[in-house]
């Protein structure tokens, strides 16, 4: 019979081809590696890897095996989490990468610090956001999405069995560090867009500013924009804000719209708003337990 432990071993010595890599990242010997997909093969019939001087390769039938255990250990890896999810001592959560979310997430530890849970709190971009809720690996998600991208945001949201609970509109900005040679400016008349390089969060389908449809007459600013960097990391971002000739397209501070996170901020809408910030949880489920105060918490937070 197929054991778990081989499917994983596969899964693993297939990513790094090689045996001994696989055995580092496995905690454990090359032979012991080797002995386990041996044994994987034997109860199959036939090899899943060609043995190479430099390496290892999966054979044809191999890579459809890989595929089918690939999903198994993710399966499986979610049954782990459905588990931690019924002790109601876990917060499991994802946002995309976001000053004011870390800020308020660090007042919600330290209102609770004294609570025996344990917090599982993820920084990715939309899409990704999405796929860990769909998957039950977090309870609620906070994304952030283009008014002119939900049509698209809603429909993926409906073939994974999401929602979308809209909790606030803000507005779209272009951010510079403050010794920027364009953070001097009066507005974002007065930028040549074409010129301004970006470092952005992240790049998926749902990144701020990206064009949904060539069918809308409306240009956006940041069509004009290049972007250089692509980062899920605040560290990097505030780096490369303070001592680069980076820009960066985000919505404004969530709680208090005037206060730019310390950065020269541009409206590219003027007055408009038309970024909304919001959670995404599975269709048909309650939020309680941590997944609820921390919603709660966000919620009072936006009030300020």
């Amino acid at each position: 019979m197929i054991e778990t432990k081989q499917l994983q071993y596969l899964v693993v010595c297939a990513q790094l081809r090689s045996f001994s890599k696989a055995a580092e990242a496995l905690y454990t010997t090359q032979p012991n590696v080797s002995k386990v997909i041996r044994m994987l093969e034997d109860e199959l019939g036939f090899s899943v890897f060609v043995r190479q001087s430099r390496g290892i390769t999966l054979t044809a039938r191999g890579q459809r095996v890989y595929e089918y255990a690939s999903r198994a250990v993710e399966n499986i890896e979610q049954l782990k989490s459905f588990s931690r999810m019924d002790k109601g001592e876990e917060l499991l959560a994802s946002w995309n990468p976001s000053s004011w979310m870390a800020s308020c997430f660090a007042a919600f530890y330290q209102e609770h610090r004294q609570e025996d849970v344990c917090y599982h709190v993820m920084t990715a971009g939309t899409e990704e956001i999405l796929e860990r809720c769909q998957a039950g690996k977090d309870d609620i998600g906070f994304v952030y999405v283009l008014d002119e991208q939900m049509p698209s945001f809603q429909y993926r949201l409906e073939c994974a069995g999401l929602i979308f609970q809209e909790l606030k509109r803000t507005k779209a900005y272009l951010y510079f560090g403050k010794d920027h040679p364009l953070a001097g400016k009066s507005g974002i008349g007065e930028i040549a867009l074409d010129e301004v390089r970006l470092v952005q969060c992240y790049e998926d389908e749902y990144t701020l500013g990206r064009r949904m449809t060539e069918e809308t007459d409306r240009i956006s600013p940041t069509d004009r924009m290049k972007i250089s960097v692509i980062t899920n990391s605040d560290y990097v971002m505030n780096e490369l804000l303070g001592k680069t000739d980076l820009g960066n397209v985000s919505g404004g501070y969530l709680s208090r719209e005037k206060e730019s996170r310390g950065y020269p901020g541009y409206s590219l809408y003027g007055e408009e708003e038309p970024i909304l910030f919001g959670c995404v949880s599975r269709q048909g489920e309650t939020l309680d337990g941590w997944a609820e105060h921390y919603l709660e918490f966000v919620r009072s937070r936006l009030q300020e």
